[in-house]
Parts: C-alpha cells; structure tokens; sequence
C-alpha cells in the first residue's frame, strides 16, 4: 500500500465511522499517514478496503483496528466455518451454565416416567386431566 491509497482508506474509514478521528492540521495528519502506512506498507489496498467493507457489514459499532486490516482475505466458506464454530463455541459455554443451574425432574414425574408403557401412558392422561388448566 502507498501513500495515496492509507490516505483513501482512511477517508474510507471516517465515512463509515464519523467518530474516527483524523487530524485537521497537516503534521499531525502527515504523521498518522506515516505510522498507517509503516503498519500497512506489506498490505494490499483491495485486502484493506473489503476488510473494512466486512468489518462494517458485521455492524460493528467502532473502526477496525489496523491488525483487522492487515488480515488475508478469507473466502466465504471459511468465514462460514467460523462463524459456526463461534456459534458451537457459544452454545457449549450457555449449555455448561444451564447444566449448573437446571434443576430436575420432580420425583413424581421420575416415578411416572418409570413405569411400564402402558401404565405410564395411563398415568400420564390422569396427571393432565388432573392438572388441566
């Protein structure tokens, strides 16, 4: 990436978030232009802007840091992949907390639920019967 291009996706970048700070007065500009490019020299333009563009589609509410521009481009499918191993990864973690916090079976269904077929389906029909609201 060149001069130009940190200078385009930093425009890029306070478009998409107003809040991004960019300095009004030329030296300070020079010197953010400088240090972004010395982190983004290696880093193609197009990889920067369409992390940007993802970064951003997400709905994140802050800019994206430099390292989240500096990252190769992954294809559909591996996006896809993570996103489900965080989804897996998130609902393993609630499952381990609802193991924690999940109380039983009263004793009374336990004993309904123990016994044969035909006495449990009987047994079932007079608990809702009697418990009908």
């Amino acid at each position: 990436m060149n001069r130009a291009e940190v200078t385009q996706l930093l425009k890029k970048i306070k478009g998409k978030y107003p809040g991004f700070q960019i300095p009004n007065d030329l030296p300070s500009l020079q010197t953010m232009v400088d240090e972004w490019l010395e982190d983004l020299e290696s880093t193609p333009f197009e990889v920067a802007a369409e992390n940007l563009r993802r970064h951003s589609d997400s709905a994140e509410q802050w800019p994206p840091s430099i390292g989240k521009l500096k990252q190769p481009l992954k294809t559909e499918e591996e996006l896809y992949h993570e996103s489900m191993k965080r989804s897996a990864q998130e609902f393993l973690s609630k499952r381990d907390e609802w193991l924690k916090t999940s109380v039983g079976l009263p004793d009374h269904i336990k004993s309904i639920m123990s016994l044969p077929y035909e006495q449990r389906l009987e047994a079932i029909r007079t608990y809702a019967a009697a418990n009908e609201r």
